[in-house]
Formats: structure tokens, sequence, C-alpha cells
């Protein structure tokens, strides 16, 4: 793990923080203060004190730094914070969860403990990613294996609606990877890895999906607050985001975010919509980073090296000061 500051790209932790094995995904609860990191080959979720570790001045600090571990199995994925902090869904990135369906776990930050939720009643399907409302009411949930996206009651786990069985005739979005709703809760959008698009879900009965191309391998969607714009992350070479007219429905722009041998990752957006904080990949032994990109100008602005070697993936962005 490693801290940078939004504004100046300055490195905030004198080395990187080792918080496990296929360390993937990172979220922040601003309910206990700590981030959250799933590590993947560890099955379990690694919990960080954030203002004990930017107090961490030396590098003897860090090596000797406590994190929590949370148990979580198998193969926790993608975490996502409830808009209160309390709660944090992480999807496990199995085909067989041995419940026998997908699942994601839910942690409760007062007291880390965990439960756990099917997710589709596909047992061949994978939870990928999630996406609470901000009401704290629904969870959506897109399934990279099984290609749909589901709707639970956030109390009571129920599914309440899936694009494999809720419309009629199923309609399947391709490796669908990451889900945005509206603040109205009346559409969502969705990365459709497999065949390089955005869709465009109406939930008004009845319902209808749309679909634009946006390249290769979607993954992260952002919705900028006025909901006009919807930045997209590639996986593709080189990392680049794409940039979608809702009103339009239409793609806009595509902009190169690193240099060749580059491919894209996980992406982020400031609140106040300005900002994209973009991770790219630039393969083992290579130094990959983040790039930040103006929203409104679609420039890339700044571009931080991870230090030394790595493969910077999941991030986050934290507002509020220490």
């Amino acid at each position: 793990l490693m801290v940078f500051d939004a504004d100046s790209g300055a490195a905030l932790l004198p080395k990187p923080l080792a918080v496990g094995r296929g360390a993937h995904d990172i979220c922040i609860s601003t309910l206990s203060g700590k981030a959250y990191i799933t590590a993947e080959t560890d099955n379990r979720v690694t919990a960080v004190d954030i203002a004990a570790l930017l107090d961490a001045a030396t590098e003897a600090d860090i090596d000797a730094f406590v994190t929590e571990s949370i148990a979580v199995t198998p193969l926790p994925h993608h975490i996502e914070p409830s808009h209160d902090g309390r709660l944090l869904y992480v999807t496990l990135a199995s085909h067989t969860p041995t419940s026998g369906s997908p699942q994601y776990a839910v942690i409760d930050t007062t007291n880390h403990f965990v439960t756990y939720t099917t997710t589709s009643e596909n047992p061949g399907a994978r939870a990928h990613a999630v996406f609470p409302t901000r009401h704290g009411d629904t969870v959506y949930v897109a399934h990279d294996v099984g290609n749909e996206v589901s709707a639970l009651a956030a109390a009571s786990g129920d599914i309440v609606f899936s694009t494999a069985t809720t419309i009629n005739p199923p309609q399947s979005i391709a490796r669908a990877e990451e889900v945005v709703a509206t603040r109205a809760g009346d559409q969502l959008w969705v990365a459709a890895r497999g065949d390089g698009s955005v869709k465009r879900v109406d939930l008004a009965f009845p319902y209808a999906i749309a679909s634009i191309a946006v390249g290769v391998q979607p993954e992260s969607v952002m919705l900028t607050p006025s909901e006009h714009t919807l930045v997209v992350s590639s996986r593709g070479m080189p990392a680049s985001l794409a940039f979608v007219d809702t009103r339009a429905g239409a793609l806009v722009d595509t902009v190169p975010i690193a240099g060749p041998g580059t491919f894209g990752n996980l992406a982020v957006m400031s609140d106040d919509g300005r900002y994209v904080y973009a991770t790219y990949d630039a393969a083992i032994g290579g130094v990959g980073g983040v790039a930040v990109v103006d929203v409104r100008t679609r420039a890339v602005v700044q571009t931080w090296d991870y230090p030394g070697t790595g493969r910077p993936h999941g991030i986050w962005y934290l507002r509020k000061s220490r």
C-alpha cells in the first residue's frame, strides 16, 4: 500500500506498507478511519489505521507497523463501503464458492464481524464488483462469470432484480465488471469487458439495455456529479480512459494515460468530479503508477510513479483531512 498527496502527488510514506499477498483493491471507511485492502492469495482483508500510518515517519516504522487481518474466503476481490462507512462489501472471485453460489462478504467495520450473502440464482456465476447505493437500501452486483447484474436488498440479502431473470427475454452482459447507479436509481451503467462496451440499463418497466462501444476491456465506471459524463477505465494497451456523453449515449473521447507497454487497471473520481485518478500497470519488473486526468479538459495533468517495481491496481480517494 502506498499513499500519495492528491494535489501534489508527493509520496506520504517513506516506503510502501506490506498488506498481504495478492493485494488487489482498497477502500476507506470514514466511520472507522481505516483502509481495507483485499489480499486474494492470503484470503483476508487487511485493515490499516490511516492516521497512525501517516504518522509512520521512517522505513523502520513502516516495517514495524501493525495491521489487522480479517479472514474472508475464498479470494476476496473488489471491495466497497456503504455510504455511512458502517459496512464493507467484498466480492469473492471464485467460480465455486464454498456455499455453491456466488457471494459477497459483508464486514461490519465496528467489530469486523463477517457474514456472507448469495448474489445470483446462477450457481456458476461469479461476483466481480459491487455498488452500494447512497441510501443504503440496495447493493448492485456485476458478475463477470454468468454475464449478469443483480440488485440485492441490503438489509435482507434478497435478490430483487437481475438482468438474467427479471428482464424478458433475459439479457446477457458479457463479462459484467463494474456497475454504477444514477442517484435517482432509474439507470445502471455497466462495464461489459467481454465485448468492449458499456451498457445503460433502464430500470423502469419495460426494461431496456443500450450498448456503447468504448474500447478494449472496460473496467471502472464513474459518473460525474451532473451525471452527464461517464468515465471508463480500460484494461487495454496502452492504458486509457474513455469519456461517454450519457445524454447522447455516445463515446466522446478516448484518452491515453500512460505510454506504450502499459495497460490500465482501476480508477476513482474525486468527489467534485474534477479529476480521475487511474492506476496503470507496466507488467512484472516495470514501473506502474497513477495518472491524474482533468475530466473537463480530458487531459493528463500529472503522473505518479509507484515506488520501485510493482503492479498498482486498486485505488481510493479520500477528501477529508487527517
